[in-house]
């Protein structure tokens, strides 16, 4: 559980390299494993498909490297208060990486990143799970804005502009919004209500029950040489489905498209908006099922608009 000084549960771990400003390897029990930094979002520190390298990237990785070096120790916080295997299993990325915050002899890594603008206030996936870390990283992005620095000047920090914040800043808070309207939803006992990522191993026990998922619809695809639809959440550590049978012959399948489309899906790609961003998270309501059974992804199939709802049911 977590202690008197932090809000979830923490451990203690050894640094064994920075990757980047916002990703750090660490020993876990004598196995290496990235964590990523919960509410950052640092620029590139060497060049990866999709999202550029910068000189202010490279900054932020040796600003985190100042902060833990090889061979310290940090206190890693989970978003949760659930036992420690528990917390490595329910909360990670879509890459498989566990979520964390990071504090070292008390200090609030995420704060400083955020204060010193090495990082938005990055609330992609919803914002900060405790509401005085939330309250702190606002006020450190509104110091950072007044004081023009780091991602807020992106000439002096990279000679020219790199990443379209304010697009990105509007659709985060977007999602954000979204995401805190489920933690409530959550927290008031809505019943047979599941996150597709934070509960996709409780999922797998459903199999044949009716339920309303929460879920990022990220993109679709055509089946291979079939009429069908299979629509992702863009998680390989969570491939949650959506199946829409002959989505491309039918009225209702069409229809079912257009609302994703126009309502859901963002123009995005590697995590950038490209000028179209939607809300990206739905609920969906529907029966729990196996693709390819017996051992298949579960997923649920959607045969009408309204399967898919911005808001959850009341109790």
């Amino acid at each position: 559980m977590a202690n008197a000084s932090y809000f979830g549960t923490t451990i203690d771990v050894e640094v064994i390299a920075v990757v980047d400003g916002d990703t750090v390897k660490i020993d876990l029990e004598g196995e290496p494993e990235n964590l990523r930094i919960l509410t950052l979002d640092t620029e590139e520190s060497r060049p990866v498909p999709g999202k550029p390298y910068t000189p202010w990237g490279a900054a932020a990785k040796e600003e985190a490297t100042s902060f833990f070096p090889e061979g310290s120790t940090i206190t890693v916080e989970f978003p949760g208060d659930e036992p420690v295997d528990t917390c490595l299993r329910r909360y990670r990325d879509n890459y498989g990486r566990p979520l964390v915050y990071i504090h070292k002899d008390g200090e609030d890594f995420q704060e400083r990143m955020i204060q010193r603008g090495y990082s938005p206030y990055f609330t992609k996936y919803g914002y900060a799970h405790f509401e005085s870390y939330h309250d702190r990283y606002i006020e450190a992005e509104r110091q950072a804005q007044a004081d023009h620095i780091g991602v807020w000047d992106q000439i002096e920090a990279n000679g020219q502009e790199m990443r379209n914040y304010d697009t990105l800043n509007a659709w985060w808070t977007l999602r954000a919004e979204i995401v805190e309207s489920f933690r409530q939803a959550k927290a008031s006992g809505v019943e047979n209500l599941y996150d597709s990522r934070l509960d996709y191993a409780e999922l797998s026990d459903r199999i044949g029950d009716e339920v309303i998922i929460f879920t990022e619809l990220r993109n679709y695809r055509r089946t291979l040489g079939g009429d069908h639809a299979i629509v992702t959440i863009g998680s390989q550590s969570q491939p949650f489905k959506l199946f829409i049978p002959d989505a491309f012959e039918t009225l209702d399948g069409e229809r079912i498209l257009s609302l994703l489309t126009e309502r859901y899906i963002a123009g995005e790609y590697d995590g950038q908006t490209i000028g179209r961003p939607r809300r990206s998270y739905a609920y969906v309501s529907g029966t729990v099922t196996r693709y390819p059974e017996p051992d298949g992804d579960p997923e649920i199939v959607v045969t009408s608009i309204d399967q898919i709802a911005d808001q959850p049911p009341s109790n």
